[in-house]
């Protein structure tokens, strides 16, 4: 029997990781950054205008730079359980280039066995992950970013995925490290 739960995930800083490669585009860039301080909240408060918006040009929009990225830990095991559950899930990103994104996760061996066209959206705006969140009837979502999360009033289950521990706890989402304790939340 299938859950009535609908599990929605973002894709960069919850799926794939690509942190060390924001540290390697901004180290050479001339900045001297850490791990932690790649999360986008964070980042964006120390790169320039200019050179984040590189930096991003860089990781969403060069094909061989954006497989750079890795996939995060537990992912794999935590889809394959959403999947043998029979829980519906999908991916909403604000990736602006889909078929880069669609690369990545073929490159990774996540599309289309886990993602494909049926269950993955790619939309511009904050306020669009929310739309179509309601649209699919999403109750529980994961993003890396509170932003987001804050801009998502129709899903009542949101989940920071704060894997490098750099965000203060929230009482308004649940905040977790890694996909096996996300898995204790959602099962």
């Amino acid at each position: 029997m299938a859950s009535r739960k609908v599990i929605g995930f973002d894709m960069d800083g919850v799926i794939v990781d690509n942190c060390p490669l924001k540290v390697e585009i901004a180290n050479k860039m001339g900045y001297s950054i850490k791990l932690a301080d790649a999360p986008f909240e964070i980042i964006k408060n120390i790169l320039k205008p200019e050179d984040l918006r590189a930096l991003q040009t860089a990781l969403y929009h060069d094909l061989k730079m954006s497989l750079g990225a890795k996939l995060m830990p537990g992912i794999v095991n935590l889809l394959r359980q959403i999947k043998s559950e029979k829980t519906p899930y999908f991916l909403v990103s604000r990736r602006s280039d889909p078929p880069i994104a669609i690369k990545l996760l073929c490159a990774r061996g996540l599309w289309p066995e886990y993602f494909n066209e049926s269950n993955a959206f790619f939309v511009a705006e904050p306020e669009e992950k929310n739309a179509k969140a309601k649209e699919l009837r999403v109750t529980h979502y994961i993003d890396d970013e509170t932003k987001i999360l804050n801009v998502l009033t129709d899903v009542p289950n949101k989940f920071l995925f704060d894997r490098l521990n750099v965000f203060p706890e929230a009482d308004h989402y649940t905040k977790v490290a890694s996909h096996k304790e996300l898995a204790k939340h959602l099962f």
